[in-house]
């Protein structure tokens, strides 16, 4: 079983603002990046009013927000609450892929250490033998392999999370649509 929620809870004005299929598609249309109205209404062929009286609903259920920065053009874009509903899975694919930076970082470490590369308080004493294993000819502590297999497993499920991840939003949307 994949870490995470496996379902998504809404709240009340939430699940009333996606009851729309246009609202659904201005969310999946935001995703990739911040509109115009005038860009949304090209997109999605709705006119601007209309377009307009969609995402106030989205914003007053805070799943959209407008950013006007005080130029010629007003931009919309998902906001914190969208983004977790579209991409609950993300959390868990940051955790995974720093696991994996970090458990990497330790087998280079402990593989520098061991080599005589990088200067520790063991590396290079002829009393201390370090638990290591034969790997290609040459001896690598376990340490090494076991934080390098590790990263290996990190990055691997990371992926993995974002594939689920990306299954469950597009099954969460057919079922929206269906209901």
């Amino acid at each position: 079983m994949m870490p995470g929620p496996s379902k998504i809870t809404l709240d009340q004005e939430s699940f009333k603002a996606l009851a729309s299929d246009v609202r659904v598609g201005i969310l999946k249309t935001l995703d990739g990046r911040r509109q115009t109205v005038t860009d949304l209404s090209n997109l999605l062929g709705l006119s601007k009013p209309t377009l307009l009286e969609h995402l106030e609903k989205l914003q007053s259920a805070s799943l959209v927000k407008r950013i006007d920065e005080g130029r010629k053009w007003i931009y919309y874009e998902l906001s914190d609450k969208g983004r977790k509903i579209l991409h609950p899975e993300r959390v868990s694919i940051v955790v995974a892929l720093c696991s994996s930076a970090g458990l990497a970082a330790i087998g280079m470490l402990s593989l520098l250490a061991s080599t005589g590369t990088l200067s520790a308080p063991t590396a290079g004493r002829a009393d201390y033998n370090a638990p290591a294993i034969e790997l290609a000819g040459a001896e690598v502590p376990w340490v090494t392999v076991i934080a390098l297999s590790l990263a290996a497993v990190s990055a691997v499920a990371a992926f993995v999370l974002r594939w689920v991840g990306k299954r469950r939003r597009e099954r969460f949307f057919h079922e929206l649509i269906a209901a």
